[in-house]
């Protein structure tokens, strides 16, 4: 038994991870529709954080989907999928890609949930806001150049 034999065997291992991750998506996705269910079954006041909230867990579901599908192509077996220019991953550094344009998006997300939240007090207060939301367009248009 050569070394390559033992290698191509080892990268089997790869499966746990991939299983532990897509069953985090569903949990995620799942979440994600009971949160949405909730959110358009009260009034509009309430409904736009609860319908963020559902937006943040769908996005969560994605980096779990994408990771555990990317981990699955890159180690196990490439994936003959119709969406290739989302899920197809070539390299460690096109998984990396990614996921860093997803985490991003979760960031926006997160910022406009607190941005709800928001109830300023000072001229200070909107001026950090406001470069906050600088900061997020700034960001948005560097993962989009990628």
């Amino acid at each position: 038994m050569g070394w390559e034999r033992v290698a191509h065997g080892v990268r089997w291992v790869m499966v746990l991870p991939v299983l532990g991750l897509l069953l985090g998506s569903f949990y995620f996705a799942f979440h994600a529709l009971l949160e949405a269910v909730k959110g358009l079954s009260q009034g509009l006041e309430a409904a736009l954080p609860a319908l963020v909230g559902a937006v943040d867990l769908a996005l969560l579901s994605a980096v779990f989907l994408i990771f555990g599908l990317g981990l699955f192509e890159l180690f196990i077996h490439k994936l003959d999928l119709p969406l290739d220019n989302v899920l197809r991953v070539k390299s460690l550094a096109d998984l990396k890609a990614k996921l860093g344009q997803v985490i991003v998006m979760i960031l926006v997300v997160k910022f406009f949930e607190k941005a709800l939240a928001f109830q300023p007090k000072e001229a200070l207060d909107f001026f950090l806001f406001a470069g906050g939301v600088a900061l997020l367009a700034g960001a948005l248009w560097v993962s989009a150049r990628e």
